[in-house]
């Protein structure tokens, strides 16, 4: 008979070279022809061609396959299994100083100190030591008249006329040190200009205008004013005695002058706390404590989530890790859309590693020295330690918890309440509630996929946006304003983790890349492992590159689909019946009379094109004549949903993240 779509020239029920099922044939008396090649391992029909002209299994899924096209597959899947395995070896690496940490960071915070100077009020006539400073000024108490009651009072005698008082005062326990200096002036008689000097040294010697920590100008008599706050920390370098000076030079003057004080206090304390604040509107201190109980435990609670966290993931996406690594070399593909948190984590902090490292390249170039807040020393590595750690899951909290997950939430909400109220969800006991209940899901992340509802993917981009832009302005006051635009790609893909993931995988990776050579902080392995860390960190940055761009084809693609959501669907315009197609001349089809020596080679052979006239429109819904299909359609009996790999011809796949995987080759579809 003749095949109605090719025009091939079979017996049998499927055409055995587009598939296509055959016409009830008309009865026939004559002898059938003896069965010739190799036979169907379904249901054993001796055939040759493309497809089983009794059961339609294509042969290519069970012949020899020629070898694959020579592609750059492979060498990817090669890069790609070595950046992941070196950036788990860098992780562990960071897990090994987070576990480490505790030996500095619980002596550091059992060594918390804080303390000040004393008679800051001058409520007495004490404590504080005047020195003339070679002049014939004088210093003496007055109960009265201060800000408020008792302050201390120097006359100075005429132009170039100077003299300072001085406390002593001792610091210690844990470094580093942060402390500052408060103190209220007067400065009553013919001044005409002078300078307020403040100095903090260990040393008893006079006060140095060239190292003091402020010296401020007047040009004439003044009220009691405050100075405002003076910075002591450059001074306060270890423990020891030190010395709070406050001095007053007159350099002009039309006659005495007497210069007061009240309030002079020198403040102290290990510059170490736990600070929980609100970034938005504007930064707001919740809660700030150096209690050593509550800054143990909070502590510990930050290390045991982050090690919950990550062998959560580990453990629960194992098989998805496991999947990704044992896919065919040719299975790129699999690899990077692999559902494993860890494994999105790796991708993620590579491209996010290259960009931060390139622009840092770039602005050196071009001049521009990237500041930096961090100057680690062996005194202040607990400190640092300590609140890289606390960076890595308050910040993810405030800045994705807060600003995406919450909003989002509290949006769901709504609208499920909406649609309880319009009997969308049923009557049945309980079904109401749960169906608002579920909304909690998008306040810890991991909830969004290519799938989700076209509203609930728009509010996720704006607040992912949103969030990533507060997150980069966030780093300026400390790092400068060329930290924005790193820190806000930053917050991009700790975003997106957060989004596809849950806020645990936002954790991992802002952990990780905070934890950077954090042994080398605690002095494990000396310059040695320090260099072979530095290393594979900067081979961990180049392979970022290539997720760098796969990740931006993959955002811009998602965005553009997430557009056409939003477009009007195209209606298909009414035509008339197209001009039936003309008689098809049956192209020559010779069958081989003998077995050849191997198995049939998995090839396409499509029939030769029949011209036809045609219409000026055809109908959508018919095929046309030309059309090679890749599959036949299922016969009854079988499952709704039927895969056959365009590569291989294999009729069995792996659904994964939206795509067709084959069993047999590995490639998606």
């Amino acid at each position: 008979m003749v095949c109605s779509r090719c025009g091939a020239v079979f017996d049998g029920s499927f055409c055995p070279r587009c598939g296509a099922p055959a016409a009830a044939p008309p009865p026939s008396f004559a002898a059938p022809p003896a069965p010739v090649g190799w036979p169907c391992p379904r249901c054993g029909t001796l055939f040759s061609g493309n497809f089983c002209p009794r059961c339609g299994l294509p042969t290519g899924a069970w012949a020899a396959r020629p070898p694959p096209r020579s592609s750059m597959r492979p060498v990817l899947s090669i890069l790609w299994t070595l950046a992941l395995v070196a950036f788990v070896a860098f992780a562990l690496t960071d897990f090994a100083g987070l576990a480490v940490s505790p030996t500095l960071i619980v002596p550091g915070i059992q060594g918390i100190q804080s303390g000040q100077t004393v008679n800051s009020g001058m409520d007495f006539s004490g404590n504080w030591t005047h020195d003339s400073w070679g002049t014939a000024s004088t210093s003496s108490y007055q109960a009265t008249g201060g800000h408020p009651d008792g302050f201390l009072e120097m006359r100075l005698f005429g132009t170039n006329a100077r003299g300072y008082w001085w406390q002593s005062f001792n610091v210690g326990g844990s470094q580093p040190y942060t402390g500052s200096v408060h103190l209220d002036v007067q400065i009553v008689g013919g001044l005409t200009s002078g300078r307020l000097i403040v100095s903090v040294d260990s040393s008893n010697s006079a006060p140095d205008p060239n190292v003091a920590i402020a010296v401020l100008s007047y040009s004439g008599p003044t009220r009691w004013t405050s100075t405002g706050r003076i910075g002591a920390d450059a001074r306060l370098t270890s423990p020891g005695l030190y010395y709070l000076k406050i001095a007053f030079i007159v350099d002009a003057a039309s006659g005495p002058v007497d210069f007061g004080i009240d309030n002079a206090r020198l403040a102290w304390t290990t510059d170490a706390a736990v600070v929980l604040y609100i970034p938005v509107p504007l930064p707001y201190v919740v809660i700030l404590s150096q209690d050593k109980t509550f800054f143990l435990s909070y502590y510990g609670l930050i290390a045991a989530a982050i090690f919950l966290v990550g062998a959560y993931h580990a453990v629960r996406e194992r098989k998805e890790t496991s999947r990704a690594f044992k896919a065919p070399i040719e299975s790129i593909g699999t690899r990077l859309r692999s559902r494993s948190a860890w494994i999105a984590i790796a991708q993620v902090w590579m491209a996010v590693t290259f960009f931060q490292v390139a622009l840092i390249y770039l602005l050196t170039l071009a001049g521009i020295e990237p500041t930096s807040p961090i100057n680690l020393t062996p005194q202040n590595a607990w400190v640092l330690l300590f609140e890289l750690a606390n960076a890595g899951v308050y910040e993810e909290i405030i800045f994705r918890l807060l600003l995406i997950g919450l909003p989002m939430a509290v949006g769901s909400v709504v609208l499920r309440i909406m649609d309880v109220n319009r009997g969308a969800t049923g009557n049945g006991p309980g079904l109401a509630g749960r169906y608002i209940g579920g909304a909690w899901r998008y306040l810890i992340g991991g909830v969004l996929r290519r799938d989700s509802p076209k509203e609930a993917l728009v509010a996720g981009w704006a607040f992912l946006f949103a969030s990533s832009a507060i997150f980069g302005l966030a780093h300026a006051p400390g790092w400068g304003y060329w930290k924005v635009v790193p820190s806000m790609v930053a917050g991009l893909g700790f975003g997106y983790l957060f989004l596809r993931h849950g806020v645990g995988a936002a954790i991992l990776a802002h952990f990780v890349n905070d934890y950077a050579l954090s042994l080398a902080y605690e002095g494990i392995g000396g310059v040695g492992l320090e260099a072979l860390i530095s290393l594979v960190f900067i081979g961990l940055a180049i392979a970022g590159a290539g997720f760098l761009v796969w990740y931006v084809i993959d955002a811009w693609r998602h965005l553009m689909g997430l557009v056409a959501r939003f477009r009007p669907p195209s209606r298909v315009p009414t035509v008339p019946p197209p001009t039936p197609f003309a008689t098809p001349v049956p192209p020559p089809f010779a069958v081989s009379p003998t077995l050849s020596p191997s198995p049939p080679v998995a090839s396409w052979s499509p029939g030769l094109p029949v011209a036809s006239p045609g219409a000026a429109f055809r109908d959508p819904g018919r095929i046309p004549r030309e059309y090679t299909p890749s599959f036949m359609p299922p016969p009854y009996g079988y499952p709704p949903v039927r895969f056959q790999c365009p590569f291989c011809g294999w009729v069995e796949a792996r659904y994964d993240a939206g795509r067709f995987t084959c069993t047999r080759c590995g490639r998606s579809a």
